[in-house]
This record gives structure tokens, sequence and C-alpha cells, in this order.
């Protein structure tokens, strides 16, 4: 049977999990949500804005650092992600044949 199915080779080793915790949702454009994250397993200090998909999982946009400053720049940073996803929607909307 090995001749018909063939199962890939099992990793020596499992790749790395990042955990985060929501701190706030930016908001979401179909599938995509923006939201605001801090690591619960290291990077102590940092928030992170981050785009989550089905496809694309978890992309961080920003890191910045885990104070009143960084804060504030998320909260300008999150609603710029959520906007360029929404005008990317309405682009490709319009022309299905680009994507």
């Amino acid at each position: 049977m090995s001749d018909v199915v063939t199962f890939p080779a099992r990793p020596d080793k499992l790749a790395p999990v990042a955990r985060h915790e929501e701190i706030a949702v930016y908001g979401a454009v179909g599938p995509l949500t923006v939201a605001l994250t801090r690591r619960t397993d290291g990077m102590a200090g940092l928030i992170h804005v981050v785009l989550l998909g089905s496809a694309i999982r978890l992309e961080v946009v920003a890191t910045l650092p885990d104070d009143a400053k960084g804060r504030a720049i998320a909260d300008f940073v999150g609603p710029a992600v959520v906007r360029s996803a929404e005008l990317a929607e309405t682009e490709f909307a319009g022309r299905p044949e680009a994507c």
C-alpha cells in the first residue's frame, strides 16, 4: 500500500506556537479581523497590531511598547489597517479578474 499513499515524515521538532491575548478589536472586513494583542508566552513589554484571517492565520502588522505611547500609536495603526482592508475589498470586488 505504500506505493499508493505516501505519508510525509514527521518533523523532529514541532514549530513554535505563539500565544496571544486579545486587548482590543479594531474591526473586521470579510474574514479578516484587526486586533491589538499581547503575547502571553514571551516578549513582555510589547503589544502587537495583528491581522487575523483563515488563510493568513495571524500576521503581526506592528509591534509597539506596552505603554501609553505604544497604545496611542496602536489606536491609530489599527483603524488604518482596517481601512486599508476595506479599500482592498472594494477594489477586488470591482475588478475580480485582478485577483
